[in-house]
């Protein structure tokens, strides 16, 4: 893995007792069509780095980590829980969540016009460009995503959820919460992502040192 990530993510997680860490899948093989991607799994490499990352997380009563469906997240997944359990630490559940993965795709002539768009899909969509009946807005997006890992976040007691998810979902939060637009910021690398916590009013989002407090009222987000 890019390294540099590393030690980022364990400087968003420093000190914090309860939290949510959504990160990309590590490297995986080529994808040849969005359409047919859900079985592309991780290079060896990818392997390797999944489970590094796991051994370098801080120390948390116990953990939770979920993936989307496709196959590359849960073998990122399984190495991370690996690395975990490898320093000693309670992984309690891993778990396959489809909120991982694209939630807010409607139709599929909207990977269709992804598969056509290429990068270029990603502003288009978070600009309304494509059509609604095909993608969910940006906004309702966010929280589509969003929704069911901050009310995980909340149950229980201290701990951290491991989300392995993708990049269009990340680089999705990072821009509407965080307005960091990925033309600016460049593409989200595989396993680096975003740290969440509660502030007692809401949420706080952390990406690469940059925060923003919101909160989640129904299908909005609300930034302080």
């Amino acid at each position: 893995m890019s390294d540099g990530h590393i030690p980022q993510i364990i400087t968003m997680l420093d000190g914090k007792r309860r939290a949510a860490l959504v990160i990309r899948h590590a490297e995986r093989h080529q994808i040849h069509s969005v359409l047919d991607s859900l079985g592309v799994g991780l290079t060896e490499k990818g392997k390797v780095d999944a489970m590094e990352l796991g051994t370098r997380l801080p120390q948390f009563p116990y953990y939770r980590v979920f993936h989307s469906p496709a196959l590359r997240c849960r073998e990122t997944a399984e190495g991370i829980a690996a690395g975990i359990r490898s320093n000693g630490g309670r992984v309690i559940l891993i778990e396959e969540d489809a909120s991982l993965c694209s939630p807010y795709v409607k139709d599929e002539r909207c990977l269709i016009d992804a598969d056509r768009l290429g990068d270029h899909f990603m502003r288009e969509w978070l600009d309304g460009r494509i059509d609604q009946d095909w993608i969910h807005s940006a906004e309702s997006s966010t929280v589509l995503v969003l929704g069911p890992v901050m009310e995980r976040m909340l149950e229980g007691g201290e701990h951290l959820d491991v989300h392995v998810s993708h990049d269009w979902d990340i680089m999705l939060i990072r821009e509407t919460i965080l307005g960091i637009r990925h033309e600016d910021e460049g593409w989200l690398h595989c396993l680096n992502g975003m740290v969440f916590y509660p502030n007692g009013r809401g949420y706080e989002a952390v990406y690469a040192g940059r925060r923003k407090a919101f909160d989640i009222d129904g299908s909005s987000i609300l930034r302080e």
